[in-house]
């Protein structure tokens, strides 16, 4: 027996209860996470690394992809609010936007380094043009991987999904 049906068996909700539970926790998270974030850019801004903080940040980015996992959730990856195909004939229109999704990326932290000097390189052009190589060629290779192991994760779940639903027939 898990220690979720245990709890549920000592401490019986109704549906609606739960629900409420739920949001409250939803909430906390989001605030939790929000002052995380705050922490972060004020002590930087001071000049120091919030090291503990990021950890935290990480730790609760582990624990949600956990729990993902652990229930089998598969979402797609989003563009403008709209997912993405995840046919693999639509790869090309996705590997686009990754790319695109990096450069505004670039973009807006080459700006914010020109005009703030947050990396303070002593060569301004060579500087720009290194943060936005640098910046772009990181965020388009992460947001690839990710991005694209989640449609993979995706089409093998569908594709289970399929193949269980034609056993039963």
């Amino acid at each position: 027996m898990t220690m979720q049906e245990k709890l549920t068996q000592k401490y019986p909700v109704d549906e609606r209860t739960a629900q409420v539970n739920e949001k409250r926790l939803a909430v906390c998270g989001v605030v939790a996470i929000f002052y995380v974030v705050v922490r972060i850019i004020y002590v930087g801004f001071h000049g120091e690394l919030a090291v503990p903080e990021i950890v935290l940040l990480f730790l609760m980015l582990i624990c949600m992809i956990g729990v993902d996992r652990q229930n089998e959730v598969h979402t797609l990856p989003q563009f403008m609010g709209k997912p993405l195909d995840p046919s693999p004939a639509a790869r090309g229109k996705r590997i686009g936007i990754y790319l695109l999704t990096g450069l505004g990326l670039a973009g807006s932290w080459t700006a914010m380094d020109y005009f703030g000097s947050i990396v303070g390189w002593t060569d301004r052009t060579l500087g720009t043009i290194a943060d936005f190589a640098i910046i772009g060629t990181v965020c388009f290779v992460l947001n690839f991987i990710v991005e694209e192991r989640k449609v993979k994760s995706y089409n093998r779940y569908m594709a289970k999904l399929e193949a269980e639903e034609n056993d039963l027939s």
